[in-house]
């Protein structure tokens, strides 16, 4: 019988590693995780789950009357733990790049991991929990970094968000178009991200006149946008 990497190995070298403050080496180790679980049998796996699966739920057959009868349960609770793994290590590794602020990297692996899932026939199902954390991983993710374009988002929606006609935005006037249903989706993100960032960006340019007038402009967008883009760093060091 042929050998196969071992994914709960590297994860478990990974997690020490990490504790350690060995990143690099503790990334190293969750990426093996995940070539690990790539690299296992899926197609043999997922024929033999479906093979214990049609003795649980059709009884005795030509195909499956080779399986003893009060390992079935275990049976399939393993196969799914296996065809589940090229999910959860990716989770494991999104975890890892969140955690230390490379969100980039974290946004991109976590959507592989979810779009693996769909595509396996929910064999992570046994992991609602997993499941449920990456969606809002993810979520969380895309608020922080907020679309690739932004600035032209806003620029797009400047009038229409800018209710007191100002020019400035201010959190009511976003906290307010939230709620509006003809705002679309990919403004609501930009304006989930600006809410993230608010101070961050109102402070990002010295347009602002007189106590009475606050909130973002334009130019606070487009500075912020800059600088945030320029920032980036993988891992800190």
């Amino acid at each position: 019988m042929e050998d196969f990497p071992n994914p709960y190995l590297h994860s478990n070298k990974a997690k020490e590693l990490e504790l350690k403050k060995d990143l690099q080496e503790a990334e190293a180790e969750y990426r093996r995780a995940v070539q690990a679980a790539d690299s296992l049998p899926h197609e043999e796996y997922t024929r033999d789950f479906n093979t214990a699966l049609d003795r649980l739920r059709n009884g005795v057959s030509a195909t499956n009357r080779h399986l003893p009868e009060d390992a079935i349960p275990e049976l399939i609770a393993a196969y799914r733990e296996l065809l589940a793994l090229p999910f959860l290590t990716r989770t494991q590794l999104a975890g890892f790049y969140a955690r230390h602020n490379a969100l980039p990297e974290a946004k991109e692996i976590i959507e592989q991991a979810l779009a693996i899932e769909a595509d396996s026939m929910g064999h992570a199902g046994n992991h609602p929990e997993e499941e449920r954390r990456a969606t809002e991983l993810l979520r969380n993710i895309t608020d922080i970094l907020g679309p690739a374009n932004a600035e032209e988002i806003f620029l797009a929606y400047f009038d229409k968000l800018d209710v007191n006609k100002n020019g400035f935005i201010d959190e009511g006037e976003l906290k307010r178009a939230q709620l509006d249903l003809t705002v679309p989706p990919e403004a609501q993100s930009m304006i989930r991200y600006l809410l993230y960032h608010y101070f961050a960006v109102e402070k990002a340019s010295n347009d602002e006149f007189g106590e009475e007038i606050s909130g973002i402009s334009k130019s606070d967008v487009r500075n912020f946008q800059k600088a945030a883009k320029s920032n980036w760093k993988r891992l800190k060091e």
